[in-house]
């Protein structure tokens, strides 16, 4: 019986340390993500689309709020254009990561973007985002879903 309950012990503690190994992420897909974010927030604010567009790896996929999924990054610049069209630039924006995982080329990044534009028009946006390592080592978004409230 003894050696059962330190097999299961043994099992437990192992099993938490691989787990704790699968959520965290290295240093260069943090600093990564963390400039790929701080880019949306800079581009935003100076209604520079190219800026936030450099974010984007070539086949990524961006779905919004409706439903609407622009592929590639030409669909996702156009999108933004008819945005900034619409909105102008934003006076203020932020990006809060509430958390992420790594495994492997591949970071899962949730959270919160904020922008906020002339006319008390304002954008939260609870998100999903998928960070693919890119041949060259910089990390871009592959997918990114706007998650509804409801």
């Amino acid at each position: 019986m003894k050696a059962l309950i330190l097999l299961l012990t043994a099992t437990s503690l192992f099993s938490a340390s691989l787990h704790g190994q699968a959520v965290t992420h290295h240093v260069p897909a943090k600093a990564g993500i963390d400039a790929g974010n701080q880019a949306w927030i800079d581009g935003m604010k100076a209604g520079d689309v190219a800026r936030i567009i450099a974010t984007y790896a070539e086949g990524a996929v961006d779905c919004g709020l409706s439903g609407d999924c622009f592929r590639g990054r030409n669909q996702i610049e156009q999108h933004m254009k008819a945005q900034f069209a619409s909105l102008g630039r934003a006076h203020s924006a932020s990006v809060e990561s509430w958390g992420s995982s790594q495994h492997g080329d591949f970071v899962y990044e949730w959270g919160q973007a904020q922008a906020a534009f002339d006319g008390g028009k304002k954008v939260v946006d609870k998100y999903l985002t998928v960070w693919q390592r890119q041949a060259d080592g910089s990390w871009k978004i592959l997918r990114n879903l706007v998650i509804p409230e409801k």
